[in-house]
């Protein structure tokens, strides 16, 4: 399902489904413990419990559907064993309005890195448990959800969700938490575990 731009951001992509263009599937970021993805809830259907991934490279993994927030649009993947890229950080607070990002897109296009700014946090009808969605300024195009979006110290801080022209992004600040205890615990706390701070 998800992958992001080369170097050291990370992430797979899914075979087949999603949303955009037809077979290449939606995006999404290896992060923290390298053992878990972030991607956007929207891209996963409601049965989706295993999830094929598939690297730039070629590379092939399992994962599995272990936190899904439809009303926030995050999921977060659990794979079955450590990713072959190095894992991004998730930022743990909200980025300002005017903060520099950086917005990849999908590896498959040969669009380059984009530099974006945050315009503002508000509501998203969209996005109806969020009170502080992310409007930037990338040039996100349909296919394009579940790319995060980088602070300048390259950790996570939203993924694209869509919107007019795809510059609306979901937060991702107190994932990171969630993450340590899905990592600590197993998937069976994906169950119980608190909606994230927001």
């Amino acid at each position: 399902m998800p992958h992001v731009g080369g170097g050291d951001t990370a992430g797979p992509r899914r075979r087949g489904g999603g949303d955009g263009d037809a077979g290449a599937g939606p995006l999404g970021v290896v992060v923290e413990d390298g053992r878990h993805v972030l991607t956007a809830a929207h891209c996963l259907r409601n049965e989706d419990t295993g999830v094929p991934l598939s690297f730039l490279d070629g590379r092939r993994m399992d994962g599995s559907a272990v936190h899904v927030d439809r009303g926030r649009d995050i999921a977060i993947l659990r794979l079955d064993a450590p990713a072959p890229v190095r894992p991004l950080d998730v930022a743990q607070a909200l980025p300002a309005p005017g903060e520099p990002l950086v917005f990849a897109g999908r590896n498959d296009r040969p669009d380059e890195h984009q530099q974006a700014v945050l315009e503002r946090l508000g509501p998203c009808p969209s996005l109806p448990e969020v009170p502080a969605a992310l409007f930037t300024t990338i040039r996100g195009r349909p296919g394009d959800s579940g790319a995060p979006l980088v602070d300048a110290r390259m950790r996570v801080v939203g993924l694209v969700h869509g919107g007019a022209a795809c510059r609306i992004a979901a937060p991702t600040a107190g994932l990171a938490e969630v993450v340590a205890q899905l990592s600590r615990r197993g998937p069976a706390l994906a169950r119980q575990a608190p909606p994230p701070p927001r």
